[in-house]
């Protein structure tokens, strides 16, 4: 897997989030289970606070995400498969990386997931294959602005190698 850096922003964890992602690597290198995904997805919400936390694996046409792990409030959901058209996902895989602090849903209107569940703010990363090609994407979502954007884009940087290991697990 190949480790991104983060350029987005001026960024210093300080004491408390440098716990938090040394509790992200032990929990990377535990045990894989069915729930695993799962289980990072509700670890992400917490640490970050958001409300929905999507985990998801990319189509063979690239035009669809089946979620592996959907999470309203650290609850999981029923996993859905949605066209990336017209959503902010469709952005991450071309940007492989997409930050909408305030008013997603007017910047994708066509995304009636994004209007129903009222959403706000969303930030999405691209997941990779083993062969450095996009196998998925992680999302947080909320129906507020994302509190420090900065820490958790670096949350899931340091969680996206085992979630992309896990990915192409189910994949192949």
């Amino acid at each position: 897997m190949e480790y991104r850096f983060i350029h987005h922003w001026q960024y210093e964890p300080g004491e408390e989030e440098n716990k938090i992602l040394g509790s992200a690597i032990a929990l990377s290198s535990q045990a894989r289970n069915e729930n695993f995904l799962s289980e990072i997805a509700a670890f992400i919400s917490e640490q970050t606070g958001v409300k929905y936390v999507s985990i998801g694996l990319l189509s063979d046409d690239k035009e669809h995400i089946h979620t592996c792990a959907f999470l309203r409030d650290r609850e999981v959901l029923e996993n859905i498969t949605y066209s990336l058209k017209g959503t902010p996902c469709d952005d991450v895989l071309t940007q492989r990386f997409c930050y909408f602090p305030l008013n997603v849903a007017q910047n994708f209107p066509e995304d009636k997931e994004i209007h129903d569940l009222q959403i706000d703010s969303y930030l999405g990363s691209l997941l990779l294959s083993e062969a450095s090609e996009p196998i998925g994407l992680v999302a947080l979502m909320d129906v507020k602005p994302i509190e420090n954007a900065a820490f958790a884009e670096h949350l899931i940087m340091v969680l996206s190698p085992a979630i992309e290991e896990e990915l192409n697990r189910l994949k192949f």
